[in-house]
């Protein structure tokens, strides 16, 4: 068998290795599939004959090959839009490989027949079948890519019985399986479906940052970017900008006419006449409608051919062909109506028994990683110093406190050496578990830099800090870029020394804020660093001095919903100066939760303010 052709090197691999061994089959597959996903009509017209016949080889031998070699068959059909040719093969495939122990590619034709049973409108049937095959699929093995298809394919089918939260929950685990997988093809489908998602709502501010997003990954096949031609094609029409909706839908339908699609031309053009209509062409909308019909009934696609009879009956009625417009209301009604109560009833009674599933091992999975983020919490919470240890070394000061998460990046440190009090307000890398995993280890080391190396200069803290992290971080086998930002303080009566990382000092006297700036250079790996800069300052009784983290002046918020500032956050700050401390944190408090308003708080927060009395 000649199989070496330069279009894919990895399949030529493979079927030269299954020839010798039919263990290599399944990979060979895997391949196959995955090419298949990205509309590859090129790879499906070679190598499926190929395949067949290297499984023709072996099938004498091991009657298990059979269903193999089946499988193929209707993967080849479905991508290539027989959906009907696909199911048989299919079929034949499941019930040979049910008890074989090649589970993935059981799993696979369940898949899918599947699709091929949604896209022939037979819509129960498919959310069985596809359940089946997104529960087995292994997520580490050869047919990877495809348990976020699924789990898409199922979201397709929820938007199209109008059941928006099963829909918006699988676009949503489409998305998290893509991203864990690093597959771009599934994302880029995801956040089409999600822009489909919000055109049915009308949301469509929020389906055009999905189609921007689908359009912005790298690598797109034309035959993809015509996906995401469609989608805008529709998003303007819905905006009523009928004019960049038609070139955008004849822009898609191009593409998937020159990469072959029909099916899927056919679904432009069915768009194209809907805008075609509004924009008073009735002769343009019959002339697609008849083209889009004619492919719909090559690939039997129901749902499709009943849109097409849905829009004809439109046109003969502008037309005034009021014969042909009710001849074409009733072939849509006909077909509507094998969409049965009965159908419907089955899905809902499948995606029932599917939930109450997933919430058991849900709440299990989720009790154990509560239990393990609590357990984190009162750890993190250990290494922060005592509300009475702060109040006894700072005496008239405040700290606000607030994570994003249970537990956090930020921390607040302190200790006292020398006479001096030393503390900082810490931001490390990421929130939530990342982030405090990442603050033990920073914390630890200002520990060090104090307890061991005997340091109270903060300058010269920072630069030990630095060190020590490093060296802790390169431990590892992988390059870890993990590091802090800082604010740090020493004082020792009316003497202030501060040294930062990225982190400012500012100090308000009379009602006048002076900054002062902080290295640019995080305690982490950094190319060139430089030794972190001390400064002092004589403080007078009534000055007041503040050190924080990022995450207040980041917030979004307000009418608008933009960056709180560091402008703004001044202001603040000047504004309640005639407070008494504790006072002040209040105030910060409140204001912080007025501009968050209904929004997610972005980061963790962390502000001490110290007055001189």
């Amino acid at each position: 068998m000649k199989i070496s052709t330069g279009l894919d090197p990895q399949l030529d691999q493979l079927l030269a290795d299954s020839e010798k061994n039919y263990d290599h089959l399944v990979p060979l597959l895997g391949r196959y599939a995955e090419l298949l996903t990205a509309s590859n009509t090129k790879i499906m017209a070679h190598y499926a004959p190929l395949i067949e016949a290297v499984c023709l080889l072996w099938e004498p031998e091991k009657e298990v090959i059979k269903g193999i070699r089946m499988f193929s068959v209707g993967l080849t059909n479905y991508f290539s839009a027989k959906f009907q040719a696909a199911m048989e093969p299919c079929e034949a495939a499941i019930e040979i490989l049910k008890d074989s122990g090649h589970r993935d590619i059981y799993a696979m034709a369940h898949m899918i027949y599947g699709g091929n049973n949604r896209s022939l409108g037979e819509f129960d049937t498919a959310v069985k079948h596809l359940m089946i095959g997104v529960e087995m699929v292994d997520p580490e093995g050869f047919f990877a890519v495809f348990k976020g298809l699924g789990y898409y394919q199922l979201a397709e089918i929820n938007v199209h019985i109008n059941d928006y939260e099963a829909a918006e929950r699988n676009y949503e685990i489409t998305v998290r399986v893509s991203e864990l997988l690093k597959n771009d093809l599934g994302l880029f489908r995801a956040y089409n479906g999600m822009a489909n998602f919000c055109l049915s709502q009308n949301k469509l501010e929020k389906a055009k940052h999905y189609l921007n997003l689908s359009l912005s990954i790298k690598g797109l096949t034309d035959s993809q970017k015509s996906r995401s031609y469609c989608d805008l094609g529709i998003y303007y029409h819905r905006s009523q900008d009928y004019t960049h909706a038609e070139i955008n839908l004849r822009k898609s339908y191009e593409l998937r006419m020159e990469a072959g699609l029909k099916d899927a031309a056919a679904t432009s053009l069915i768009n194209l006449a809907r805008t075609e209509i509004a924009l008073e062409q009735p002769d343009k909308a019959l002339t697609s409608l008849q083209n889009a019909l004619e492919f719909c009934q090559e690939s039997q696609s129901k749902s499709k051919i009943m849109e097409c009879y849905h829009l004809l009956a439109k046109v003969y009625a502008k037309k005034g062909e009021w014969k042909k417009s009710s001849e074409s209301y009733e072939k849509h009604d006909e077909l509507q109506s094998e969409l049965t109560t009965k159908q419907l009833q089955n899905i809902y009674n499948l995606k029932n028994g599917q939930i109450k599933k997933q919430k058991a091992v849900i709440e299990e999975a989720h009790k154990e990683i509560t239990d393990s983020i609590k357990y984190a919490q009162r750890i993190q919470s250990a290494i922060l110093p005592p509300m009475n240890m702060v109040q006894s070394h700072l005496k008239d000061a405040f700290i606000l406190y607030k994570p994003k998460d249970v537990v956090a990046g930020d921390f607040y440190w302190m200790e006292h050496k020398d006479g001096k009090t030393l503390f900082a307000a810490a931001d490390c890398t990421g929130h939530g578990v990342p982030g405090a995993m990442v603050s033990v280890v920073c914390n630890n080391a200002l520990n060090r830099s104090v307890r061991e190396y005997k340091l109270t200069d903060p300058g010269k803290i920072l630069d030990k800090t630095r060190a020590i992290v490093i060296q802790e971080f390169e431990k590892s086998d992988e390059a870890v870029q993990d590091g802090m930002d800082i604010a740090l303080c020493s004082l020792e009566g009316n003497k202030l020394q501060y040294a930062g990382a990225h982190n400012p000092l500012w100090i308000v006297r009379n009602g006048e804020l002076m900054e002062t700036k902080p290295n640019k250079q995080p305690i982490g790996q950094f190319d060139n660093p430089l030794p972190y800069m001390s400064h002092t300052f004589d403080l007078k009784k009534g000055d007041s001095f503040y050190i924080f983290s990022d995450g207040y002046v980041d917030q979004f918020g307000g009418e608008k919903g933009k960056k709180f500032r560091a402008k703004a956050f001044k202001e603040l700050l000047l504004s309640i100066q005639n407070k008494k401390m504790d006072e002040q944190k209040n105030l910060l408090n409140k204001s912080f939760e007025n501009w968050k308003g209904s929004l997610e708080q972005i980061d963790d927060v962390c502000v001490i303010g110290v007055r001189i009395s």
